[in-house]
């Protein structure tokens, strides 16, 4: 009985080879599937746990403390402490840092803005009698905004090294021979040393440096107590990295004018400074010097950004050619008691979009309600404390990092215009922009300043974690609702990402803006747990259709064939072993070209690869021994049909490749779908963008091994039903039927049966697809292309073949 099963399959070489190689194909690329899906799931868990964890965990903030815009778009800014107002007392995180699963808690507390040593600049001295005419202006990086009303000064005529006499209004920011800088506010955060330098790496100890008695430091600082009352000293170390963006617009005129002329005009004796003029005739002698024309006049832009950093006024010289250069000594003033505490930002979100609105038109606008507080000492000599620059600190250089844990002060993330252009904070408390903290200060200063409880948030690293893995999201997940349940705001950031937002600021127009996405690792490993899944159910199940559809062609190619060997005196149990043993024949030839194909693959080091098509070789070998086993039932000639009689005929034909077809389009629609809406939801944080680059082979290789998969089990079933019906074709064109006439015909059949098989295909990827959390948008564009593709590969075969 073997060897007539052998003989049959060598009389049917060409139709047996077909047959072996769609079958090996099937061996082969089911296979591959489970494998690639099963390696992009890999690569993705691998890169996540590999680059999935930031420098902390979990954060913890005050109960309340969650703002619309994290609850909305699940997004927290860069530096959110910026605008904290505190909650957290630190005997509670003293409580929290005893945790047995926590290995650092490190706690922050937004102070407010506060302004710095208040210095000036020195203008140069000319040999000619001149009028200076100055305004600063701070900068958004965009426009330019001025600080204050013009100020003028006029020098009279002098000698170097000697005092010059000038004349400027009364209470006007004029020093000799310089100007005063505006007042400048920095946003101060107060931090623990300890903790805080374990999670950043920033050495901070220059926070408990002990200024030495005696020293001229320790002078300055007794001689301003002195007079205010001996004070709290707040310690501050400065960012060494940051600087203010303030320019200075100077107008320089060239006066022909003279000192002793003006004394005399204006009463002052001889021996008496300018501005002893009497009161009276202050505005006029003001109004007279502003009305003498110009022998020249000169105009100068200066940046003094560069010169200026947080805290510690730079005193600054203009040289004779209006350079800048740093100036030694000059003039220094120390009102820091007073400050400025700022609302968050509300942003209105809408569908599309979100928008900043500026809370008051002013020269900058401020987009944050901004209010006064603490008592300047130039007003009241109970001011409560003074701050004093102990050094500075400087953030370690930022690596292109994946993964974002907010930290929440430190970040200098370029807020930019759709243009490119990069924006900054102004000197400002109300920017838009969330500013990094300018300067860091002890947790017992910010009790002094904002109370018994003073901290904003505590960013918490658990211990015993190497890397981020389900194991580790486990741990982190067992301590976040512990503090949960202490009433805290807990979030898990680890495994969070960055994130570029759109925003519509009121005055600047549309930016991008760097935010932090909670969850994205979580995300990213469910979403692909899903899709494994789906598309190892999918490609097992399509193997198994495909097979017990191309048996059952084969049981219906047989039908008459096994008549003629009743007729011949054949048994049916005979005839059913011999038609078992042929297709069981084809399908071990065919499984072992696919194991020879998988085997010098490049997959091939993997053992796991070959057990997919083992268990389907066992599975056809089953089905072939059952199917086989039944006769198919004939038709009925005499059954009359009203319409499409073809189909109703042909049913058992029909219906097979109905099914494929069907499992072809879920089957590419799914895939498809699948894997662009996670690519594209997946970049838009810069792990998820990482993590889908690293698995983009596997990828691209799944959906092209579902596309071979489908196109070739689709033709093969299209082949078996126009191989049988091709003596009907052969008596159409007999009886005068133009071969076009024949593709109508069929192709309106083809268009009946395949329509309702793609019709279905689509129900069942809309009830499928989003219990994946796929958007209705990206199944119709998926199922579209699928439509496409098999209204071409059919309408391919119908004119190809008839």
């Amino acid at each position: 009985m073997i060897k007539m099963a052998w003989k049959r399959i060598f009389n049917r070489k060409m139709h047996s080879m077909a047959a072996i190689l769609a079958m090996a194909g099937i061996f082969t690329i089911v296979p591959l599937g489970l494998y690639v899906a099963k390696e992009s799931k890999l690569t993705v868990e691998e890169t996540i746990s590999q680059y999935g964890r930031g420098s902390y965990d979990i954060l913890v903030r005050p109960a309340g403390a969650r703002t619309p815009i994290e609850k909305k778009l699940g997004v927290v800014e860069e530096n959110y402490i910026g605008d904290g107002s505190g909650g957290i007392s630190i005997a509670e995180w003293e409580e929290i840092k005893k945790h047995k699963d926590i290995e650092i808690a490190a706690p922050v507390a937004s102070l407010g803005y506060f302004a710095g040593n208040r210095t000036s600049v020195g203008l140069p001295l000319l040999e000619h009698p001149a009028r200076f005419t100055w305004r600063f202006f701070t900068s958004d990086g965009l426009n330019k905004y001025p600080i204050g009303e013009p100020n003028v000064v006029t020098y009279f005529e002098g000698k170097p090294m000697e005092y010059v006499e000038y004349y400027a209004p009364r209470n006007s920011t004029v020093g000799f021979m310089g100007i005063r800088m505006p007042q400048n506010y920095y946003l101060l955060v107060a931090i623990d040393a300890e903790s805080e330098g374990k999670l950043t790496g920033i050495d901070f100890s220059g926070l408990n440096r002990k200024i030495e008695t005696g020293s001229q430091e320790y002078m300055i600082i007794q001689g301003l107590l002195e007079g205010r009352g001996n004070v709290p000293v707040i310690p501050v170390l400065k960012r060494s990295d940051l600087n203010i963006p303030l320019y200075l617009s100077l107008t320089v005129e060239e006066l022909d004018i003279s000192l002793s002329e003006y004394k005399k005009r204006f009463g002052v004796k001889p021996d008496e400074p300018i501005f002893a003029v009497d009161p009276e005739l202050e505005q006029d002698l003001l109004e007279a010097l502003n009305e003498e024309p110009a022998l020249s006049r000169k105009q100068y832009d200066i940046d003094l950004s560069s010169f200026q950093g947080p805290f510690d006024g730079t005193y600054v010289e203009l040289t004779n050619d209006f350079q800048v250069v740093k100036g030694e000594g000059g003039p220094l003033a120390n009102d820091t008691a007073i400050y400025y505490t700022a609302s968050k930002i509300q942003y209105d979100i809408g569908d599309d979009l979100i928008r900043v609105a500026k809370v008051k038109d002013e020269q900058p606008p401020l987009y944050k309600e901004v209010k006064q507080q603490g008592k300047s000492f130039l007003e009241d000599f109970d001011a409560p404390f003074m701050l004093w620059q102990m050094g500075t600190f400087t953030p370690l250089s930022k690596k292109d990092e994946l993964t974002s844990s907010p930290l929440g002060i430190y970040s200098t993330e370029e807020v930019k215009t759709m243009d490119g252009t990069t924006l900054t904070p102004t000197i400002s408390p109300g920017s838009f922009i969330a500013a990094p903290a300018a300067g860091v200060t002890t947790l017992e200063a910010a009790r002094i300043i904002k109370g018994e409880k003073p901290i904003d948030a505590i960013r918490i690293r658990v211990a015993g974690i190497q890397s981020y893995d389900q194991e580790a999201q486990k741990k982190i997940e067992k301590v976040a609702t512990d503090l949960l349940k202490k009433g805290y705001e807990v979030d898990i950031v680890a495994g969070s990402s960055f994130k570029k937002l759109e925003m519509d600021v009121e005055g600047i127009g549309r930016v991008t803006s760097p935010w932090t996405t909670l969850g994205v690792a979580q995300s990213l490993t469910s979403r692909w747990n899903a899709v494994t899944l789906t598309m190892t159910v999918l490609l097992a199940l399509f193997g198994l259709l495909y097979l017990s559809s191309r048996l059952l062609y084969e049981r219906n190619a047989l039908s008459e064939e096994n008549k003629i060997l009743l007729t011949l005196g054949w048994q049916k149990n005979k005839i059913s072993l011999r038609n078992r043993l042929e297709q069981q024949i084809c399908l071990t030839i065919a499984f072992m070209i696919g194991i020879l194909i998988l085997f010098i693959s490049p997959f091939n080091t993997n053992r796991s690869i070959y057990l997919a098509p083992f268990f389907l070789w066992l599975i056809s070998l089953g089905s072939a021994w059952i199917l086989l086993n039944r006769n198919s039932k004939p038709v009925p000639g005499g059954t009359a049909y009203k319409k499409w009689a073809s189909i109703f005929y042909y049913r058992k034909l029909i219906i097979p490749i109905m099914l494929v077809l069907t499992f072809s389009v879920i089957l590419i629609v799914i895939q498809a779908a699948v894997i662009f809406s996670s690519i594209l939801e997946a970049r838009r944080t810069s792990l998820g963008a990482f993590t889908m680059d690293a698995a983009a082979f596997f990828h691209a290789s799944a959906l092209i091994i579902t596309l071979l998969l489908t196109i070739l089990s689709v033709s093969e079933a299209m082949n078996a039903i126009l191989n049988e019906r091709k003596a009907e074709f052969q008596m159409y064109h007999a009886i005068g039927w133009t071969r076009n006439t024949i593709r109508r015909h069929f192709g309106k059949e083809v268009s009946a049966w395949a329509g309702a098989s793609m019709a279905a295909a689509g129900a069942m990827s809309l009830a499928i697809l989003p219990l994946l959390n796929i958007s209705i948008g990206w199944i119709l564009a998926s199922y579209s292309c699928a439509l496409i593709l098999f209204m071409i590969l059919l309408t391919t075969m119908v004119c190809k073949k008839i």
